[in-house]
């Protein structure tokens, strides 16, 4: 895989792909950085991606994580309970130069403890397991830990047939269907 567009453009990182990981393609990767930058509801939501702090759960390979920080993010926090993908971030990110803009926690998405002294997190990235209703579970650890600042902006990748995730705390910005997949893009409110 490699990363699309910013200061790493065109730079290769660690990937792998089995029953149970979906890397984020570089083509779902790029639609949604293209949101994120360019869509009318983000950027009416005041969200900017330069120097925003990530979490990014279910983290995989980290791909979004990765791609964020080459456009301008400022640090990431990838939670990841499978040793061999962590494994794979750290030697991404020392290949990418960024292990000191990351830190991994081994953990459950849903239930994690952030003890760090960052600040609150405004960019969230959740790609769970399909159809186990996780997504829903791991928004809702963030709001109940109070790790997100007021207008925060929340992807949540899901299979197309799941149902709407909603929750009184969120606003729906946009869903955006790509293949059997959809992305939706909430606000904290």
């Amino acid at each position: 895989m490699r990363i699309i567009s910013g200061e790493k453009k065109g730079h290769s990182f660690y990937s792998y792909k089995s029953k149970d990981v979906r890397p984020l393609s570089d083509k779902n990767r790029e639609t949604i950085f293209n949101i994120i930058l360019h869509g009318k509801e983000i950027i009416q939501s005041n969200f900017e991606l330069d120097n925003c702090r990530i979490i990014e759960l279910f983290a995989g390979t980290g791909s979004f994580s990765f791609e964020a920080l080459s456009r301008g993010a400022r640090n990431t926090t990838m939670v990841e309970n499978n040793e061999m993908m962590i494994d794979m971030i750290y030697k991404s990110a020392n290949k990418l130069g960024y292990l000191n803009k990351i830190s991994v926690l081994n953990s459950n998405a849903c239930s994690f403890e952030e003890d760090s002294i960052n600040p609150k997190f405004n960019l969230v990235f959740i790609d769970p397991p399909y159809n186990k209703n996780l997504g829903k579970r791991s928004i809702k650890n963030l709001i109940k830990k109070n790790l997100l600042e007021k207008n925060s902006l929340i992807i949540l990748e899901e299979e197309l047939r799941s149902l709407p995730v909603q929750l009184s705390e969120i606003e729906l910005l946009r869903v955006k269907k790509l293949g059997n997949t959809k992305f939706s893009f909430f606000k904290l409110i």
